[in-house]
């Protein structure tokens, strides 16, 4: 009965707390869930906002980056042609300064000619029109043998007197075209300096435009990293690019040469051989070993596989044109010289990165191939490289995303360009 009585109170009680609080306890809970789910939602809602502004930023920071690499192709374009035109301008001047010396040249020998005219003139005038006087070669002849020795020296003298006008005509001829050459490369001098002018201009403002660009990136407190090749490692690469090619030809015609004496002594020992072997006796027939065949006018620099061929370009990286092969490959991956020639440029530099420039002279025709964006470079400026030697490791240096070679060929010297083909071939027509 007792139990019986506890566990009516028991249950009276909790009734009487389920009814007396639930009501107030649940509306609180609910109300606390509430809040939460709210303050849930506005962080949502903030967080998804910061995402959108940040996406939005990145965005935007990705077209001004862009934008700035399009203008660094653009300039690189720029710094290109001017210092070609520089180059152009000191050919000219030193032109101008060979035909000045051949001007002088011409002048002195006409001077000379006319005063040995002079005295030729003057012979003809006192013998009566002739180079000779005949009354004097004739009767002052010893004998008939005397005679004829005196005729011929005065048929000598009139062919000698008929040279001398006809070597001043044609000194005269080359001087007016000395003059006139001289004239005109005075005339083109102008015209490459005023060209110089304008674009160095150019060059000028569109340098203030990629610093305004890039100090508001700066101010934003955005990283931002893309460097160019200056206009005096331009030049200095226009200067190296004559000095190798000028070496490249003289290692050639030293290794002709070289080539030259080893058949000569080889067929000279050959000949002894055979002169103090037996009569009876033949000699060996058996085949000289050649050289390994070279692979092609060019061969492919590295291995990998192909990211972007020659050609044009969306301009999403700065250039409408894209005038290389890239080949991508593990940072390090063996870069080799595509042929023989010597290196005009080896280390950093714009937006190459780590580079390599070679000049190469195949069949009297010059060749340039470039190697950009390389980890590391093993060669050096001057040095002499065969076909198949390694010139460094694959990277990603420079206005690089990736490691991978970029790998140009010019016919002729080097001379880069953002929106044409310029002076490249497409390497994949060699391979």
């Amino acid at each position: 009965m007792y139990n019986l009585k506890k566990f009516a109170a028991t249950v009276t009680l909790g009734a009487l707390l389920i009814g007396g609080t639930s009501p107030t306890y649940a509306a609180s809970l609910t109300e606390k869930q509430k809040k939460v789910q709210e303050q849930r939602q506005k962080n949502s809602s903030e967080q998804s906002k910061a995402n959108s502004s940040i996406q939005s930023r990145e965005q935007a920071i990705s077209k001004e980056q862009q934008e700035i690499n399009k203008l660094d192709a653009e300039l690189q374009d720029v710094i290109n042609d001017v210092a070609q035109k520089k180059a152009e301008i000191r050919a000219t001047e030193e032109k101008i300064k060979k035909l000045q010396a051949q001007i002088k040249k011409y002048e002195a020998k006409m001077k000379a000619q006319e005063d040995l005219m002079k005295d030729r003139m003057a012979t003809m005038q006192k013998n009566g029109g002739s180079s000779v006087n005949w009354a004097e070669f004739i009767f002052g002849s010893k004998d008939f043998g005397d005679l004829i020795t005196r005729m011929i020296t005065a048929g000598t003298i009139q062919e000698n007197d008929q040279q001398i006008f006809e070597e001043y005509e044609a000194t005269k001829e080359k001087l007016a075209k000395a003059q006139a050459d001289l004239k005109a490369e005075r005339d083109s001098l102008v015209k490459q300096k005023e060209e110089l002018e304008k674009r160095q201009k150019e060059l000028d403002q569109k340098m203030k435009e990629r610093a305004a660009k890039i100090k508001k990136l700066e101010a934003e407190k955005v990283k931002f990293e893309s460097k160019l090749m200056s206009l005096q490692e331009m030049e200095d690469t226009l200067k190296a690019q004559e000095q190798a090619i000028q070496a490249e030809i003289e290692a050639q015609r030293r290794a002709e040469e070289e080539a030259r004496r080893a058949a000569a002594a080889t067929a000279a020992a050959k000949k002894q051989q055979g002169s103090s072997s037996n009569s009876g006796s033949s000699a060996s027939t058996a085949p000289v070993a050649s050289a390994p065949a070279s692979g092609g006018m060019f061969q492919r620099p590295a291995s990998g596989r192909l990211t972007q061929g020659w050609g044009p370009a969306s301009g999403a990286n700065g250039y409408s044109f894209h005038n290389a092969l890239d080949i991508a490959g593990p940072v390090g991956t063996p870069i080799y010289a595509a042929q023989t020639g010597t290196v005009l440029r080896a280390g950093w530099g714009g937006a190459y990165g780590n580079h390599v420039m070679i000049a190469h002279v195949i069949n009297g025709q010059v060749w340039t191939t470039v190697y950009a964006h390389m980890s590391s470079v093993s060669v050096s400026a001057g040095q002499r490289v065969s076909q198949g030697q390694n010139l460094g490791g694959m990277g990603s240096t420079g206005n690089s995303t990736g490691s991978h070679l970029h790998f140009e060929i010019h016919r002729g010297g080097y001379s880069y360009s953002s929106s044409s083909a310029g002076s490249t071939i497409n390497p994949a027509s060699f391979f």
